[in-house]
């Protein structure tokens, strides 16, 4: 009677043992570092001394104030439409290339996933030296069609600098929502495609009014994933630009890096990281209740 008490038990628990284990982990490395970085943007570390001093608020008050925050701030949200206005467009096309039976498809789709297949270190690495100044070959193309009469230094240049920083997120990103914006059009419906034929519409008015409002959750999944993995990114700033021209391409990760490692204001660079993490929660939050409006 007791043994059948515990398999009774185990059985109306067992979905908990089986999220236990993710859940210890996302404990481990998510809770468990934004609540000690909460925790240290209360403090100023004077690293001379090695003494940490309370300072309560003044951290975020200062964060508030500071004209650089508010411009590493502006550039990310730039950083951010722009390369989803580049990146989710092409993403949309391809999977509608794809949905319409493309030929060799299959090699298709392993050409879009080239760079999501490609380590962000070794992308970086690649598209420097194709905008390279000097060896580059968008310089060299350029010239040989007679575009430009001399090498152009790209990344000296503020808004070009900017350009291609916001190009290499978008061809990163491009596979993932081509995939996901892909696969919510296969479970449309042929009978759809047939009635909309028969009702006279044409290929884009397919698209607008069966193609969209049938996949538009999956719209809002690949919006908000490369939305937010766009907003946090560091290493295309760190690897391609360094921030620069002067900090004209420097986004809010890449400004809490230096802010943390090279300034070594720890506490002030916290107070930026949870800033951060606030903007993306309250976005993430938005995103789940447009979803919940919409089904």
């Amino acid at each position: 009677m007791k043994s059948n008490s515990v398999v009774n038990f185990i059985d109306r628990k067992f979905h908990y043992f089986c999220t236990l284990p993710a859940f210890i982990v996302i404990l481990i490395v998510v809770a468990f570092p934004t609540l000690y970085g909460l925790y240290t943007s209360f403090f100023v570390r004077n690293l001379l001394r090695g003494k940490i001093y309370f300072t309560g608020f003044d951290n975020y008050i200062a964060l508030f104030h500071d004209p650089i925050f508010w411009g590493d701030l502006y550039r990310t949200v730039i950083y951010t439409v722009g390369s989803l206005l580049i990146g989710f467009t092409l993403a949309f096309f391809l999977a509608l290339a794809l949905n319409s039976g493309i030929r060799l498809r299959v090699v298709f789709i392993v050409a879009i996933l080239l760079p999501w297949m490609t380590p962000p270190v070794s992308g970086s690495i690649m598209w420097k030296w194709i905008i390279h100044d000097v060896y580059g070959l968008l310089n060299y193309v350029l010239l040989k069609i007679g575009i430009i009469d001399q090498n152009v230094f790209w990344l000296g240049i503020p808004a070009t600098a900017m350009l291609f920083l916001v190009i290499l997120d978008a061809w990163y990103r491009i596979p993932l929502s081509t995939l996901i914006l892909f696969a919510g059009m296969q479970r449309i419906p042929g009978e759809l495609y047939d009635a909309a034929r028969v009702d006279g519409a044409g290929r884009w008015q397919t698209v607008w009014h069966v193609t969209i409002p049938f996949i538009r959750h999956e719209i809002l999944i690949a919006l908000v994933i490369h939305s937010m993995f766009t907003f946090r990114e560091f290493g295309f700033s760190y690897l391609l630009t360094g921030g620069g021209p002067g900090d004209k391409t420097q986004v809010l990760a890449l400004s809490i890096y230096k802010t943390a490692n090279l300034f070594l204001r720890q506490g002030y660079a916290a107070a930026m990281s949870i800033v951060m993490f606030i903007l993306i929660t309250a976005f993430v939050t938005g995103y789940f209740k447009a979803i919940k409006t919409k089904v």
